[in-house]
C-alpha cells in the first residue's frame, strides 16, 4: 500500500470510528428510544444498551490503535520538519484525555476493579465533557480549515 493510500485509509477509519463512537456514546444514555431514533430502519439495535456499549468499545479500540499509529507517524514526520499546529496540539490533548478517560472507564468492567462511586461519576462526566468539547473543537477547526500539522519555521 502506498503512503498516500495508507493516509487516506487511516483518515476514513478515524472519521468512521469517531462517528460510531459519538453515536454509541450518546446511545449509552437512554436517548434514542425516547426520541424514536430506534424506530428508523436499521437502528433498532441502538436501543440495546449492551450492544451499544460493545460497539462503543470497538470504536474506542480502533481510535486507540489509530492514535498509536498517528503518534508513531508524527515522530517520523518531525524529522521532515512537520510539527503539530496550535489547534492540532489542543485537539490532540483533548482527544487523548477523552481516550484515556474512556479506557479508564472500560477498565472498571474488569473483575476485581472497583472505583468509588464519586470517582466513577466524575470520570463519566469528564469523559462526556471531553467528547463534546472535542466534537465542537473538531467541527470548528474543520470550518476554519485549521490543519493538524504545520511546517517548521526554521
Amino acid at each position: 500500500m502506498k503512503p498516500h493510500q495508507a493516509n487516506r485509509l487511516s483518515e476514513w477509519l478515524y472519521l468512521a470510528a469517531m462517528a460510531v463512537a459519538f453515536f454509541t456514546g450518546f446511545g449509552n444514555m437512554p436517548l434514542y428510544q425516547r426520541y424514536y431514533v430506534t424506530d428508523l430502519p436499521g437502528f433498532g439495535w441502538a436501543a440495546n444498551f449492551m450492544i451499544n456499549v460493545e460497539v462503543h468499545y470497538m470504536a474506542g479500540a480502533v481510535l486507540l490503535a489509530l492514535a498509536a499509529y498517528f503518534i508513531v507517524s508524527w515522530i517520523f514526520l518531525r524529522k521532515e520538519g512537520l510539527r503539530l499546529s496550535q489547534t492540532g496540539r489542543i485537539r490532540a490533548i483533548v482527544l487523548g484525555l477523552a481516550l484515556l478517560t474512556g479506557l479508564a472507564m472500560a477498565v472498571k468492567n474488569l473483575s476485581g476493579v472497583v472505583y468509588p462511586l464519586p470517582l466513577l461519576i466524575a470520570m463519566n462526566f469528564l469523559h462526556m465533557s471531553l467528547a463534546v468539547c472535542y466534537l465542537l473543537l473538531a467541527l470548528g477547526c474543520r470550518i476554519a480549515r485549521a490543519p493538524w500539522l504545520r511546517k517548521n519555521q526554521r
